[in-house]
């Protein structure tokens, strides 16, 4: 099997030969150590009893991190990902044969972040895509050699998940959805996610395949088809009366944890220490993740996975489907990314497995605590026109 690149939370991997390798960002390890050197050298001023008196206490600044986006290279040994970590996002090339090389710069920015998409290695062209407010987001096709880039979409939309054609990088599938707004402007909802097809060379934007109960994510072309992944307009709404009953629960369990904020804060020791700690050993994250645009409550659907019908079965809704979108046949249920190799062999992630999909068997690769990315490496036959100039 080819080997393929994945994110795992904060972590770039690569899978090889059945083997797993664990790579960190770099300049995500650098900027925490930044945070946290700054925060050494301030300790000194909200230390001891006299600060405690005067109320100088300096709440710890929070990291968020993640790798957004995969791809490998033309070099055998290298990658390219793209990143966030709290305001910053960004995009490096990494080396994976070397740990004392430094990681190549192709753009940092704290206006837009870059997330999924494809990269054409044989002519180093990355299309990702650029999000630039909370709520719109264009194709842009990016030069690695130089880090210049080009954005092909624009409008009030959010359009993610390019994906060149193999035969002609001048040709890029990509999702696209409008967003809905009132009579202020301001934003309500997003369309169904269609699949658009834009013609670089003529810069020409045409529709593929739209449904208004479903929206298509991650077109795929290969072998003269269509993949994509498949999931409902709107997910099944939690009851309102459950939902009702609740509230006093909800306003109890706030109170609280805003009393151990502050019990921590001004002794330093937990609430829940001295007894077994609920959380440790937890298998799942309980918070609710964007996928695609999408909020996942993860804990709930990592419930239903202790269902006996449904062993396998990660945090990502079974009504995610990866499917042949001529005719909208299932390949597989539970799907948060996926990407096919030049054989044929289709790998998925259900956020917690990776598994390979070949002649309508499917198998088991690797186990992962949030993986979103994965990856092949591609590449185009004929060059884009884009920067020919």
């Amino acid at each position: 099997m080819e080997k393929f690149i994945f994110a795992d939370g904060q972590d770039i991997c690569l899978f090889s030969d059945g083997a797993v390798e664990r790579f960190p960002s770099k300049f995500v390890e650098n900027y925490k150590n930044g945070i946290q050197n700054s925060e050494h050298s301030k300790e000194w001023k909200y230390g001891g009893e006299g600060a405690r008196f005067r109320g100088d206490i300096a709440a710890a600044q929070t990291v968020e991190s993640r790798i957004d986006g995969v791809y490998l290279t033309s070099d055998e040994y290298a990658a390219v990902y793209a990143f966030s970590v709290n305001a910053v996002s960004g995009i490096y090339k990494r080396s994976f044969s070397d740990e004392k090389t430094p990681e190549t710069h192709v753009i940092n920015s704290v206006e837009y972040s870059f997330s999924g998409g494809c990269l054409d290695s044989a002519n180093g062209r990355l299309a990702t895509s650029l999000k630039r407010n909370a709520v719109n987001s264009d194709i842009a096709v990016f030069d690695l050699k130089n880090g210049s880039y080009v954005t092909v979409t624009g409008g009030d939309t959010q359009d993610t998940d390019p994906f060149y054609s193999p035969e002609n990088a001048n040709l890029i599938y990509f999702s696209s959805r409008g967003a809905g707004r009132d009579m202020n402007g301001e934003f309500v909802a997003f369309s169904p996610a269609a699949i658009c097809a834009i013609d670089l060379s003529a810069m020409e934007v045409r529709e593929v395949k739209a449904n208004e109960k479903f929206s298509y994510f991650k077109p795929v072309p290969h072998g003269g088809k269509l993949y994509a992944i498949k999931a409902p307009a709107q997910e099944k709404r939690t009851n309102p009366f459950i939902s009702f009953i609740l509230i006093p629960y909800r306003i109890l369990q706030a109170v609280a944890n805003l009393l151990a904020v502050f019990i921590h804060a001004f002794t330093g020791k937990s609430v829940t220490s001295g007894g077994n700690n609920p959380a440790k050993g937890r298998e799942y994250d309980s918070r609710k993740l964007y996928v695609r645009g999408n909020l996942i409550n993860v804990e709930r659907e990592a419930k239903k996975s202790k269902g006996k019908r449904h062993k396998d079965y990660g945090w990502v809704p079974l009504s995610w489907q990866l499917v042949e979108v001529d005719g909208d046949r299932i390949l597989a249920s539970g799907v948060a990314d996926f990407d096919i190799a030049a054989d044929g062999t289709i790998i998925f992630t259900d956020g917690k497995r990776i598994y390979s999909l070949k002649d309508g068997k499917k198998s088991k690769l690797c186990d992962a605590e949030m993986c979103l990315n994965l990856a092949f490496r591609h590449s185009a036959e004929k060059k884009d026109d884009l920067f020919s100039f």
